[in-house]
C-alpha cells in the first residue's frame, strides 16, 4: 500500500497588525512497516530520561503532547541539549531520524507526555 499516513498542519497568528496563516495542506506519506503508536504516554520526571522506542525498528512520524496543566516539558536529541519546549497542553508533530534517541525532562515536577511514534 501507499499513503498510509496523512499530515495536516495549520498555524494562525493574529497579534495586533501581525497576521499570518500558514498551512501545509494535506500531505501523505508511505509507511514501509506497520508499527506504533509507541509508547502511548510516558511520565517525564525532572531528571532527564529517554523516550521509549525499543518496539520500533525505524522511527518515523511522531506526535507529542504535554498533558500537564502547569509545567513544561523539554525534548532534545542529545543529552542535556533541549531544542523543543512544550508548554502545558501544547502538541508537536514531526518526522524523526530513523535511529534518533529522544531525551525529555520536565520542569518543576513530573508531567505526563503523550507520545505516539510510528514505524517509518
Amino acid at each position: 500500500m501507499a499513503n498510509e499516513i496523512s499530515v495536516n498542519i495549520a498555524l494562525t497568528v493574529a497579534n495586533g497588525n501581525l497576521r499570518e496563516f500558514i498551512t501545509s495542506g494535506s500531505q501523505q506519506f508511505t509507511q514501509a512497516a506497520v508499527g506504533g503508536p509507541v509508547p502511548g504516554y510516558q511520565t517525564i520526571g525532572t531528571t532527564e530520561e529517554t523516550i521509549t522506542t525499543s518496539e520500533l525498528s525505524t522511527l518515523g512520524w511522531a506526535y507529542f503532547q504535554n498533558l500537564d496543566a502547569t509545567n513544561y516539558v523539554e525534548l532534545g536529541f542529545s543529552t542535556g541539549v533541549y531544542g523543543i519546549r512544550l508548554e502545558p497542553g501544547e502538541p508537536a508533530v514531526f518526522r524523526l531520524k530513523p535511529a534518533a534517541t529522544i531525551y525529555a525532562k520536565a520542569n518543576t515536577s513530573a508531567c505526563k507526555l503523550q507520545v505516539k511514534i510510528f514505524e517509518d
